[in-house]
């Protein structure tokens, strides 16, 4: 196998077994791929400017990161984003910093989009 073929086939997706008390549950976070992530920003982006619409953002972020454990399939969709941000927003904040974590954005990135959020709320 060539050093190409080596890195197409690894598996580089990072999965994390997360208990969600409130909700009574337990979900599989995974890392999102490069194509989630570039989707999920510039999705957020409001106007295409460097302003993030964070309560998109953690919605999209949830989308794109959280699994049932059991049958590896993603929990949710696009149709679910009013849903998402309808729920617990401490646990909806928890869950997306969380995912975003796990899928290398930087701690700094993940607190400055928190405290835009708080901000703005």
């Amino acid at each position: 196998m060539n050093l190409r073929e080596k890195i197409f086939s690894a598996d580089d997706i990072t999965k994390e077994l997360v208990e969600v008390p409130e909700w009574g549950v337990t979900v599989e976070l995974r890392s999102m791929t490069a194509n989630e992530r570039a989707g999920m920003t510039e999705k957020a982006s409001r106007g295409g400017g460097e302003k993030i619409d964070i309560k998109l953002m953690y919605a999209l972020t949830l989308i794109a990161s959280v699994y049932d454990p059991e049958s590896g399939l993603p929990l949710f969709t696009d149709q679910d984003k009013e849903s998402i941000l309808s729920k617990n927003g401490a646990v909806v904040e928890r869950l997306a910093t969380k995912a975003m974590g796990v899928s290398g954005l930087s701690e700094k990135a993940v607190e400055e989009a928190t405290a835009r959020f708080h901000q703005e709320s």
